[in-house]
């Protein structure tokens, strides 16, 4: 039987704290070898002024088998829709049979935070208390989740010396309360 994950379903059963852990173990397996990695084919579909990509995966050490599909159409945003959709296809590795169909937006969100945190993990300085985050974005909303309580956050979209926009506010709220 195929699982079918939302977005949501992916948010409780995976903290942000455990993601960032996967994601060090899978980037362990990519460093010994033990992880293929191929690169993305693209299909681009120029008449809709998009792009789809399919990226496939396997880590030998977890046995563990995945192909995402990722689609990028710069005219949906106009049409009131997101500029990317994703899906994420499980497969079981012993047998190829399909055994999940997870919401892949928001787990690249949720594994792009979860890489940023695991660099941040293995490279910031233990008295680090400033951080910056590129962008005000979704996977920056998912990578700002994990900022410890900081006094001193200050929040920025844009270039410096701007006021804090709208659209950063969930930045310094989630530093504050933690």
């Amino acid at each position: 039987m195929i699982r079918i994950l939302s977005g949501e379903d992916v948010r409780k059963a995976l903290p942000m704290r455990q993601a960032v852990e996967a994601i060090q173990k899978a980037f362990a397996q990519l460093s010994t070898g033990e992880a293929d990695a191929p690169l993305r084919t693209g299909l681009p579909v120029p008449k809709h002024n998009g792009i789809t990509l399919i990226m496939p995966g396997y880590l030998a050490g977890d046995d563990q088998l995945a192909v995402k599909i990722v689609s990028v159409f710069n005219d949906n945003p106009a049409k009131g829709l997101p500029l990317i959709h994703a899906v994420v296809v499980v497969v079981d590795a012993e047998t190829g049979a399909p055994a999940a169909i997870v919401d892949g937006t928001y787990l690249t969100a949720l594994r792009t935070g979860a890489a940023s945190g695991a660099a941040t993990n293995l490279l910031a300085r233990q008295d680090s208390y400033r951080v910056a985050i590129f962008g005000a974005g979704v996977q920056a909303r998912r990578w700002s989740h994990l900022l410890p309580r900081r006094p001193t956050a200050r929040p920025r979209s844009g270039p410096p010396g701007n006021s804090p926009r709208s659209s950063t506010s969930w930045i310094g709220g989630s530093a504050r309360n933690r």
